[in-house]
């Protein structure tokens, strides 16, 4: 009886070692979005072509953010700033290079109270 009692413990254990493992590894992985670019522009290097990309990124002030284009990843560190209100569309500023191009200056996602200012 009481072996059966150490086991039926010990799988109990298991299970929420297994389910707080996963809502760490979940929460870890930060907020994803789908978010239209309107004119073509560089992030870091890399130039991103108008069209609908997801972005990722984490939860907090400071952290990477990451857009993702066919099979690339194009990571670029970001700031967070907080907004007044939710932004009812995406919104990009640029910032115009020496060189005649435009670089990702700031992305406000749509429905979001902040603005991911690109370094």
């Amino acid at each position: 009886m009481r072996r059966r009692f150490v086991k039926m413990l010990s799988v109990r254990f298991l299970t929420l070692a297994v389910v707080l493992g996963s809502a760490v590894a979940l929460n870890a992985q930060g907020l994803q979005q789908k978010v239209e670019f309107y004119l073509d522009g560089k992030v870091g290097a890399e130039v991103v072509k108008k069209g609908t990309y997801t972005i990722s990124y984490p939860d907090a002030d400071q952290g990477t953010l990451e857009i993702k284009s066919g099979k690339k990843i194009i990571s670029i560190p970001f700031t967070r700033q907080t907004r007044d209100g939710e932004s009812p569309v995406d919104r990009m500023t640029y910032r115009d290079n020496a060189d005649g191009t435009r670089s990702v200056a700031t992305i406000t996602p749509r429905g979001r109270k902040f603005t991911l200012v690109l370094q």
